[in-house]
């Protein structure tokens, strides 16, 4: 992989506020799904806890979205990550989130995950992790 990823994630119409867009708390979630759909892509997907790559056991320490304009239907929001920063212990994705054709940009941000180990320690990252991170590509702007 190349690049930012890119995932269509499925937006229900129980998504959306009163006014008819996706709620404004619904973008971190469909930026988390895509997340976890790019580790099941790299065949680092699990299924019980027991199961899961010791790189995919973080947590989140920050999330910052700068909201542009609204999603207004149900259907599909494309998400993209790509590489931020990468730290000893800690990886800053940046997302854009968009109409399914790209064209039009509905959020932007960045998410900061910790990696830590089964106590909760912050532990280096893995030469894997390091290597698909930076295979992310930097996002403009």
């Amino acid at each position: 992989m190349s690049g930012p990823f890119q995932w269509l994630s499925p937006v229900f119409f129980d998504e959306l506020d009163l006014n008819g867009a996706l709620h404004n708390s619904r973008f971190a979630v469909h930026v988390e799904r895509a997340q976890s759909a790019l580790f099941e892509q790299l065949g680092r997907g699990w299924t019980t806890y027991a199961e899961r790559d010791p790189d995919l056991r973080y947590v989140v320490r920050e999330l910052h979205v700068e909201f542009l304009a609204p999603l207004e239907s149900p259907g599909s929001l494309l998400v993209e990550l790509s590489a931020g920063k990468l730290g000893r212990t800690s990886a800053t994705y940046r997302f854009r989130c968009a109409t399914p054709d790209g064209e039009l940009t509905l959020a932007q941000g960045h998410r900061v995950i910790i990696k830590i180990d089964e106590a909760g320690r912050p532990v280096p990252w893995s030469p894997w992790y390091r290597e698909t991170f930076e295979a992310l590509g930097v996002a403009d702007g």
